[in-house]
């Protein structure tokens, strides 16, 4: 690829001679008036102080020189510029010079000295906007419904990392900011253009400039345990069998800050909790959970990228990974906290790339994860928009809150809304809150939105307490049954972790992601998680003697509530009540819900027995599904060791037909195709037929044998196994009730 670079003194400017220095520095060019043609030039354009980078069809680089020239090096925010480019010809306009590809103009106005003034037009010359320094701090990314035809991202502040990202300088290669540079930040927007891209081309547009949404490990997707409280190492343990002997999966404890010396600060173990922090950490593997520890950072050295402070993170955080503890949580805290190494990058995502590059330095063969608080988002109140870099870090919680029902419905909204605005999947609250102590209504009702949430975590401070034992039988066994049906739901969640990687589209989808041309479909009180489940929290309390209460709208297609088997014809929005043990929940007709049977802890990302939940729709129509595998917490699925198996659903007339892919792994499915209410089958080939019960569903997605509610159709249920490399396919016939 040719890169012609064009370089214009202000003194060409000058009305006089503008047409005999164009001709000295500028060929060819052909002049018509305000049209010009020009040798096509794919890659940059330099006028003066400014440089124009057409890097895509709806992407555009528009970068005033540095004190160290124009940036070509990787930066903090941008981590990827390598876009093929376009075709974009040069002219001047009257004193103006103009870069025009086939979808949008810039136009560097006369003398300009950076990015003030610079126009952005649509291909046909209308102003779309023009470019001021304002534009380029932090903001949230559109909507899919409201996209508009400019949307502006600045690399700001920029900055270089060292090569070897936040770890401490070798010896004798220290200098006062650990090799990163500071010292080239200037003004530098990234212009895209959505509207005219489409969301989804403009979201891959983004996450390939400043760099995709890592592959959590299976464990993220496991439940959580944490309070602020003094544990012990024989406490923790007792908490960790207690989970066990009620049956309620498990596959993270988290230690507070109490686990140092001082509670509060720094890395010594406080010995009398835990004198062999490496058997408590081994004993918790041997139980199949993982160990996270808090970390309430206090600055050490003059400057955030100084030596002795990279150097002394590095070795606080080794000294307690080296014992086996699985992952930190790096607490922004109010009292002592990370300095920032240059002003608008913000601590937490500062301290995340610092704690990230550390583990992964001391594991390099696994995923590193790490919990900070959220960028923008405090006490769980959405204040302000995330770092554009942020995503590249999971996993974020919204800070201490308080168990109110606000909260609730405030973390169900951060969540779905995150996944949009600021592309964060992983964004969560502590459920049943910080502070206070919730009734057992509330406790609940927070609990059921964490089993359908991408990162389930029960926390709370202490003197108060949130063992779903400790609410009472009713309540225990709610909970139970709902973090239960999570990890029966782990195929489906870990397809979606999948989808969230690959592009970066979230696990819970706010519905305008699908159906962007309502205006209910923005509501962020409900939402569909993965392909084919659309929730809808409970977010307030029942009045005396009544049922719990809210609205939901349901989409456009034909949507089964899971409890009853009811259908639901959409786009409607209706009033649902439900009991204490239900949220409204339903599922897509013509979906697929991969579950398998039930897990106590999260273990490998192989389910050699699988569940496939098939909902004939009364419409023709194709779905595919995905199921997604790797091991689950090593890096090798970088390297393409992941095995990724299709799945489709095909209505035609009266007939289904299922068909499983090829794929490398062997393993034995139960297929289960649900048929709509009043359905009779004519030929089920060789799979049993299940008729619907007396009343409705209580557990959901048990496998095998399990009968429909009494309002849905019958359940077409064939077990066998699948060879590797065999292909599935599977037909039934039945006729409208």
């Amino acid at each position: 690829m040719i890169t012609r670079f064009f370089r214009m003194r202000r003194k060409f400017w000058r009305a006089g001679v503008r047409m005999a220095r164009m001709k000295a520095w500028m060929v060819p060019v052909f002049l018509a008036g305000s049209c010009a043609m020009a040798n096509a030039v794919p890659s940059s354009f330099v006028v003066g102080e400014v440089r124009v980078q057409p890097l895509g069809a709806h992407l555009v680089r528009i970068e005033q020189r540095g004190p160290k020239g124009f940036e070509d090096r990787e930066t903090f925010t941008v981590c990827g510029r390598s876009f093929e480019g376009v075709e974009a010809t040069s002219a001047l306009e009257g004193d103006d010079f103009r870069v025009a590809t086939a979808n949008y103009r810039v136009v560097v106005p006369a003398g300009a000295q950076g990015l003030e003034g610079v126009r952005i037009e649509s291909a046909a010359g209308e102003t779309l906007c023009v470019l001021s320094n304002a534009m380029l701090g932090k903001k949230f990314l559109p909507a899919p419904s409201a996209l508009p035809s400019i949307w502006v991202m600045g690399d700001s502040p920029r900055v270089v990392p060292a090569a070897r990202g936040a770890l401490p300088p070798p010896e004798g290669e220290e200098d006062a900011t650990s090799g990163w540079d500071l010292e080239n930040d200037a003004p530098d927007a990234y212009v895209f253009f959505p509207a005219a891209a489409g969301y989804e081309a403009f979201r891959s547009d983004f996450l390939r400039l400043t760099g995709g949404i890592p592959m959590v490990p299976l464990y993220a997707l496991g439940l959580w345990y944490s309070r602020y409280y003094p544990y012990s190492e024989q406490g923790a343990l007792d908490v960790i069998d207690r989970f066990r002997r009620a049956q309620i999966p498990l596959d993270v404890f988290v230690a507070d800050t109490d686990w140092r010396v001082g509670a509060s600060c720094g890395y010594g173990i406080n010995q009398e909790l835990f004198p062999d922090m490496a058997r408590f950490v081994r004993f918790a593997h041997e139980r199949q959970v993982r160990v996270m520890l808090n970390d309430h950072p206090e600055p050490k050295g003059k400057h955030a990228l100084a030596p002795e402070e990279l150097r002394f993170r590095k070795e606080g955080l080794v000294s307690l990974l080296a014992l086996g503890v699985d992952l930190w949580w790096f607490d922004r805290n109010w009292h002592t906290h990370l300095q920032s190494p240059v002003r608008g990058l913000e601590k937490e995502v500062w301290g995340m790339r610092l704690y990230r590059d550390i583990t992964k330095e001391f594991r390099p063969g696994q995923r590193p994860l790490i919990m900070s608080n959220v960028d923008g988002i405090n006490n769980g109140r959405l204040d302000a928009p995330s770092h554009p870099a942020a995503h590249r870090f999971p996993v974020w919680w919204t800070g201490d809150t308080v168990a109110e029902w606000r909260y609730l419905e405030w973390g169900v909204r951060n969540g779905v809304d995150s996944g949009v605005v600021s592309l964060l999947p992983y964004v969560h609250e502590d459920l049943g809150g910080h502070h206070g102590q919730p009734d057992e209504e509330l406790y609940v009702r927070f609990m059921q939105f964490g089993a359908f949430a991408p990162v389930a975590r029960i926390h709370c401070t202490a003197g108060v307490h949130r063992y779903p034992w400790e609410y009472g039988g009713e309540a225990e066994k709610i909970v139970g049954d709902f973090f239960r049906l999570r990890y029966r739901l782990l195929p489906m969640l870990y397809a979606a972790a999948h989808e969230a990687h690959r592009t970066g589209m979230p696990l819970m989808r706010r519905c305008d992601l699908e159906w962007p041309e309502f205006p209910e479909a923005a509501d962020a009180t409900q939402y569909v998680l993965g392909d084919d489940l659309l929730v809808a929290p409970i977010l307030g309390p029942a009045a005396k003697g009544k049922l719990a209460e809210r609205t939901v709208w349901v989409p456009p297609g034909e949507w089964q509530e899971v409890w009853t088997g009811r259908i639901h014809r959409g786009p409607v929005t209706m009033g649902v009540k439900c009991p204490l043990d239900e949220i409204p929940l339903f599922v897509r007709r013509g979906g697929m819900v991969l579950s398998a049977p039930q897990r106590q802890a999260t273990g490998l990302a192989h389910w050699p027995e699988l569940v496939v939940d098939a909902y004939a729709p009364s419409q023709d129509q194709t779905q595919t599904r995905w199921l997604y595998e790797d091991d689950g917490i090593s890096n090798a699925h970088e390297r393409g060791d992941f095995t990724r198996t299709e799945f489709l659903l095909r209505q035609n007339g009266l007939t289904t037909d299922i068909r499983i892919a090829p794929s490398s792994c062997s393993r034995h499915v139960t297929l289960r195709i649900h048929l709509p209410k009043g359905a009779r089958v004519l030929d089920a080939g060789k799979g049993a037929v299940l008729r619907p019960s007396a009343g409705r569903s209580f557990n959901l997605f048990t496998g095998p044998g399990s009968c429909p509610p009494a309002e849905a159709g019958p359940i077409i249920e064939w077990h066998g196994a699948v060879a590797a490399s065999q292909e599935g396919v599977f037909r039934i016939a039945w006729t409208a009730g």
